[in-house]
Parts: C-alpha cells; structure tokens; sequence
C-alpha cells in the first residue's frame, strides 16, 4: 500500500521550483561540480545530493529518475516507524503508526519530490525506533546505529538535529555501565554536527533570499498543522471553495483525533504505555517547538517542510493513544478514522490539480518551442521550472548587457493584472488551469528590450523573474 501510494503516480506532476533546482542546476555531470552547486546554493548539507548524483547516472534527471530514489526511501519509512512503534509501546501501536505513516499526505508528497526531506524523515524514524530499543535493553550495537542513523538524518538535513537532541539528552540521561557508551553515541553526532557547521554558514552566507520571513510566524505554525493533513498544496484558503472545504474539513478533523489520542494516552495508559508515548511526544514537541521559538528569536527558518522530522513521532504519538491495550472500541475507531481522513486527502490529492504541483511541465508546452528569440516574464518560482523545461535562461550578466532584440514577450501569472511592455501590444490570453494564464504580446517590428524595462512589476503585478529563450530555427 505504502509502495503504490508513492511509486504509482511519480510521473503525474511536474517538477516544481526546488526539484527544477535539482534537476537543472545542481545535478550536473561531474560530483565535484555538484557538491560546489550545493555549496553556493542551497541550504542542506549534501547526502542526499551525493545519493541523487549517483542515481541519476542510472535513472536520469526526469521526474520519474529522481523521483524514484525518494519514493523507496519513504516506502521504507514505513516499517521504521513500526519498529518505533513495537520499541516504544507495543507491536499494536507499531502497526498503528506504519499505516498512519503510509497514508500520511504530506509524507507522501515529500517520498515523490526530488528533494533531501523524505531522507531525513527516514533516518530520524530509524534513530527513533534504535533509541527504544536502546533505552530498553541497553544494547551497545542498537546505541552505535542510533548514532548512525542519527549523523545520517544531520547529514540528509540540519532540521534533523532538532528530532536528534532529545534522543540524545533521553541517553545521556541513563545510569549504569551504560551511560559512557551513551556519551561517546552523543559525542559522535555532536561531532559531525558540528562539522557542518562552516558548510552551512557557507551557504547562509551565499546571498540566496529567505523567503520565509514574508510570512508571520504564527501564520507559518498554523500553515504546519495544516498541511500536515491536507498536504501541501495550495496554499490555505488559495484554492476554490471545495478545496478550502477539505483542507479546513481534514484540519479540523486531524485535531480533533489527535486530541482523542491525547486523551486516551492520559486516562488510559499504563505506566510503560506512557512512558514510550511520552518519548515520542518529547521528539515531536522538540523538532516542532525548537524552530518556531528560534525563529520568535530571529534566527527564522521556519517553514513546514523543514519541520517534517517531527511528524513521524506525531504520528506515532497518536498511534500509541489509539493502540492501548486499554483503548478498546475508541482507539480502534480513532484508527480507522484517522486513515479514512488521510486516504480521503490522498484521493483528493489526484483528482484535484488545485492541490498538485504547479503544472511547469503543462506551461512550457503551452508556451512552445522559439522560432526567435523571445523574452519570458513569470512569476517568482518559474525560472528554474522553465529553464529546465524550455531552456530559457535568466535574463542577468553580462551576456544580456546590450539588451535582447525581439517581436515576442510571454508573461505567465498567477495573479491578475498584466501590463504589456512598451512598445507591444496584447495578441492572445489562455487560460491554463489550475493556477495559470499566458499573455502573449507582440510587436511589429523587433525592439531591443532590457531586463529593466520588464523587470519588478513593469509587466507582473506580482514578484517577477525574466527569462531569454532563444530561437531555434
């Protein structure tokens, strides 16, 4: 089930912004020049991109290439999150947690983007099922691949270390003989933290724009526990009224569940039920909390996707209020709920484009092949899309200094509120649903246009990108 729900619909959307940057700009042939891309733009450290790198020598860059290593990743988080289940509380909640992570929406939107997240999402899981089983039988291998796991899910992504702290104070925490072994566990993560540390101040320090910011806080902690149900797409309240209606409907339904398994957990459970439920609690309270009370501080990244290291253990926490052996009929009716809900939004997920990808893929074959030169004006997030697409390039450097000579200017908005360039005029407009429209304007005779004169809102009424194709004969 896990498997279909991420392998089966690969190739149905495009690429969107951040997996266009993977697959046109920092997957290129040589690792050395991936590894400088990763360096200079992006804001992850570079397992995950060593990994696609090597995929892509067998699988290409196309979605379906780079798709299909995530979708097995996250196919195995699956039964990792059992074995956190089964080492935490019982084989029940183990099972109840698997299915809850299987049909997760928003877990199976990152197993299907060519992106680190559904990597750290794996490894943290695991680093949780090896901290149970480590608390429990004291055993030095589990304490070793607790370690491993848990540098592996640093290394996948630096959100991971909020997920990781709390597993390592829980060890440092023990007694006895073991506690040494607990420290040099500790130790060892802390050290490959710690070695990442220049790398991401590195990239920090690259210029790239943190977009996060234009979003209050509190509107990016709402929008977590959102899509944290009904996934990732649109944006809340940006879509018809149906789709506002499901992901309000779904958001509304996942609290309330959650709810109930808190309070089984609290009027119900036994002493070892509560003290695994408390565990799992403490892992999602510090990869969910931690960020938001930085970001308060001023050191702001917070966005949903990076906060995706805590939804397994806020999967398994409401797993283990469902799967009490004291839960009886109502846990069992919390479980079958909760799946209903998530298969619900997975349904809704394909039958709606509204909450897919933007279709980049869709655009650029409205738009077309070049028979000249043409200049491309959309919206922020399109110009890796279309580069990789159309081969457009940003219109920046010193190759465009003189300006472009063309008869042809494309905008491509999601918003109303075009304004045609000087010296063009408006031939055509075609809706392209869900989200898009294309402006075609024309000139009579070629001008020479500068990135000036269609740059910031000249033509977009919102935060642009300009782009040159050439043409092809």
């Amino acid at each position: 089930m896990a498997a279909i729900a991420r392998f089966a619909t690969l190739s149905l959307q495009s690429f969107d912004h951040d997996e266009a940057v993977t697959a046109g700009r920092v997957i290129v042939p040589g690792l050395l020049h991936t590894l400088k891309h990763v360096a200079a733009g992006e804001r992850s450290p570079p397992l995950y991109y060593i990994l696609a790198w090597a995929w892509s020598r067998f699988f290409g860059t196309g979605e379906v290439g780079l798709r299909s290593l995530s979708a097995p990743i996250g196919t195995l988080t699956v039964p990792a999150a059992y074995l956190a289940g089964r080492e935490l509380v019982s084989r029940r909640v183990g099972l109840l947690g698997a299915a809850l992570v299987a049909l997760n929406p928003y877990l199976i939107w990152y197993s299907q983007e060519a992106r680190s997240y559904a990597l750290m999402v794996l490894f943290v899981t695991l680093g949780l099922a090896l901290l149970g089983r480590s608390l429990r039988t004291r055993d030095p291998g589990s304490l070793g691949l607790w370690a491993l796991a848990s540098a592996l899910a640093i290394c996948s992504h630096y959100f991971a270390a909020f997920a990781v702290a709390p597993q390592a104070a829980l060890l440092l925490a023990t007694t006895g003989a073991s506690r040494r072994r607990a420290i040099a566990a500790v130790a060892a993560v802390g050290l490959v933290g710690l070695a990442l540390v220049p790398l991401a101040a590195h990239q920090e320090g690259s210029g790239g724009r943190n977009g996060f910011t234009a979003t209050p806080v509190a509107s990016r902690v709402g929008e977590t526990a959102l899509k944290f149900v009904a996934s990732e797409e649109p944006d809340p309240l940006a879509g018809s009224r149906a789709i506002d209606a499901v992901q309000l409907g779904s958001a509304v339904a996942g609290g309330g569940l959650f709810v109930l398994a808190l309070g089984l957990i609290i009027s119900r459970a036994t002493r070892a039920e509560r003290r695994g439920a408390r565990i799992a609690a403490l892992v999602a309270a510090s990869a969910l909390a931690l960020p938001a009370l930085l970001a308060l501080g001023g050191l702001d990244f917070l966005d949903p996707r990076n906060l995706i290291g805590g939804l397994t253990a806020l999967l398994l926490l409401a797993a283990a209020g469902f799967g009490l052996r004291g839960a009886a009929r109502a846990g069992a009716l919390g479980a079958l709920a909760a799946c209903a809900l998530f298969a619900c939004v997975d349904a809704a997920v394909l039958a709606s484009p509204q909450m897919q990808r933007p279709d980049w893929r869709g655009a650029a074959d409205a738009i077309g092949p070049a028979r000249h030169a043409r200049i491309i004006v959309t919206n922020s997030n399109g110009d890796t899309a279309l580069d990789y697409y159309l081969g457009a390039r940003t219109y920046r450097g010193p190759r465009f200094a003189g300006g472009v000579r063309t008869r042809e200017v494309d905008a491509l908005v999601t918003r109303r509120g075009v304004t045609a360039p000087r010296g063009f005029h408006l031939v055509s407009t075609q809706r392209l649903p869900p989200s898009f429209t294309l402006y075609r304007f024309r000139a009579l005779k070629p001008h020479r246009v500068r990135r000036r004169d269609v740059a910031g809102q000249r033509v977009l009424s919102e935060r642009s990108e300009v782009l040159v194709e050439s043409g092809r004969q």
